[in-house]
């Protein structure tokens, strides 16, 4: 019995997390269609306007809000498998961290939901609390660093059988043209699509979503190999610190929305140098934390090891996750694409359960 041809747009973390999902489950032979693919970068690029999976923190910390019951789900499923992928495979660059995080407020003055579900969890008192904070969080978590990961997703699914093509598509019906078999036999299966070309949908024929925005990102990354756990504080003076496992730490953060400034900001840098030295002062040796202010500031810049800027595929009304049918203007059959994006800053922490859900809608196609 011949294999369901799957061909998945995109090569972020969203699309290889679904093509190995799919390729893993053997009765699929998935190729992925992308314009960037982990490695095909220059060494030294810090911009692209393609893709936002490479400079992604990354960790694991809810992004859900606490009424948001369905991306709780996805980011709980991520939390536990990645806790089990952190077990089992070394070599895919996640690690098990303790995770702090800092409220300068409370939504709606409630709790976060995953005070309940995550591993290790302590609510810190206020003796603890930073000034400005009134509520902390610490737990255990995942550390991602990002490069291995991506390098790590892309070589299993190889390793599977899986296929990559590196193109640019035009409109979405291009991508039966890599199941050039099934659609030349009158038979065939016509392949199914798996959409998740993120901010690539803005301009993708038969798709042209315009509720599609950058959210543009600034981050740091430096070296500090005392930094061990990751940090983030949420609210006015938001901020973040991601050891990635290598000595070397990602420093963040800003989200500016409808920005493609693919330039680093010096302001910015000055922002994130000025807060993630208050917030965790193991970024630099311990004989230089009775140095001031602007004297840790200065020599942690002198630690910067690259300047990273990225655009979050934010969509209006959310991550877009449903089945569309299209008729391939070329056999005149018709063929069913799954779309999966507009995952926003969120996309590490929720893509093992959005891959699950994917495989599910294809199940039933």
């Amino acid at each position: 019995m011949s294999k369901q041809s799957v061909v998945v747009i995109g090569a972020g973390v969203i699309g290889l997390t679904v093509a190995n999902q799919l390729q893993e489950d053997g009765k699929y032979a998935v190729t992925i269609v992308a314009e960037h693919v982990p490695d095909s970068l220059p060494a030294g690029t810090r911009e692209s306007s393609g893709w936002a999976s490479p400079w992604a923190g990354a960790h694991w910390r809810a992004w859900s809000a606490n009424w948001d019951h369905w991306l709780q789900d996805m980011e709980l499923q991520t939390y536990h498998s990645m806790n089990e992928i952190a077990d089992r495979v070394p070599e895919s660059g996640i690690k098990k961290a303790q995770g702090l995080d800092y409220f300068e407020a409370l939504p709606d003055g409630e709790t976060p939901w995953y005070v309940s579900k995550v591993n290790d969890v302590r609510e810190l008192p206020t003796s603890e609390l930073p000034m400005g904070i009134i509520y902390g969080l610490e737990y255990s978590t995942v550390l991602i660093n990002v490069p291995q990961y991506l390098a790590y997703l892309k070589n299993k699914f190889t390793g599977m059988g899986g296929i990559i093509e590196q193109r640019a598509l035009d409109h979405i019906e291009e991508a039966l043209l890599f199941d050039a078999t099934s659609r030349n036999e009158p038979n065939g299966k016509t392949p199914i699509v798996v959409n998740c070309a993120a901010l690539g949908n803005r301009m993708l024929g038969g798709v042209c979503d315009a509720s599609m925005r950058p959210v543009r990102g600034q981050t740091l990354i430096v070296n500090a190999p005392d930094a061990k756990h990751t940090l983030t504080r949420i609210g006015s003076q938001f901020g973040y610190v991601i050891p990635r496992g290598d000595g070397t730490v990602v420093l963040g953060g800003s989200a500016e929305a409808g920005s493609w400034d693919e330039e680093e900001d010096m302001k910015t840098t000055q922002q994130i140098l000025q807060r993630t030295q208050a917030l965790e002062p193991s970024l630099l040796p311990s004989s230089m934390l009775e140095l001031d202010e602007s004297e840790r500031v200065r020599a942690l810049r002198a630690n910067i090891v690259s300047v990273g800027v990225g655009f979050r595929p934010m969509r209006e009304g959310g991550v877009r996750l449903e089945t569309q049918e299209y008729v391939d203007s070329v056999s005149g059959k018709p063929f069913t694409v799954v779309h999966c994006y507009g995952h926003a800053g969120y996309g590490y922490q929720s893509s093992l359960g959005y891959a699950r859900k994917v495989h599910q809608m294809i199940e039933s196609v």
